[in-house]
């Protein structure tokens, strides 16, 4: 299948934000993978870490372009079109969601409850997209990256569902 980018000349950047060990590493290779593997698109998929510890800040970055465009660069993806937390501390720190664009998407993990103060820093124009990935995962017995996943996948209308989570099947299978 051949996907096509909103814009075929420009990289489309996500930047997964989190802490160690909730599986922002893992949901955003799987990304890259189904990107490349399934969809027909070009991918680069790396990650940072703090002190390499259950609970240090991990990013996660995922770049995309057309079939016809080198990716040659591993920076960080300081202006992501797309970023996803994994949990609500994260946007306390203003460096979580820096950098969006204004016609980007937050996905972020959250409970029911009051909006995030933080969220009154972004453009006016950001799509925002709260999900109780861990309230999820566990009704579904899974784990709060599948449902980022998932969320991820159905709110950017280039990538197909269907393929990533088969791609998300065959890594656990």
């Amino acid at each position: 299948m051949k996907t096509t980018l909103p814009d075929p000349n420009q990289f489309f950047g996500i930047r997964f934000e989190s802490l160690g060990g909730l599986g922002a590493h893992t949901a955003s290779q799987i990304l890259a993978t189904a990107a490349v593997l399934r969809l027909g698109l070009n991918g680069a998929h790396f990650s940072t870490y703090g002190a390499e510890q259950k609970g240090s800040v991990v990013r996660s970055y995922v770049r995309l372009a057309s079939p016809k465009k080198t990716i040659r660069s591993s920076a960080p993806i300081e202006s992501p079109d797309v970023i996803v937390v994994f949990h609500q501390a994260l946007l306390d720190n203003p460096a979580t969601i820096a950098g969006i664009k204004a016609e980007g998407t937050l996905i972020y993990n959250a409970p029911k409850g009051e909006q995030p103060a933080a969220l009154s820093r972004l453009p006016a124009t950001t799509k925002v997209i709260r999900v109780d990935a861990q309230g999820i995962a566990r009704k579904e017995k899974s784990e709060p990256n599948a449902a980022l996943l998932g969320v991820l996948a159905t709110a950017i209308p280039f990538l197909d569902v269907a393929l990533i989570l088969e791609t998300l099947s065959d890594t656990f299978a």
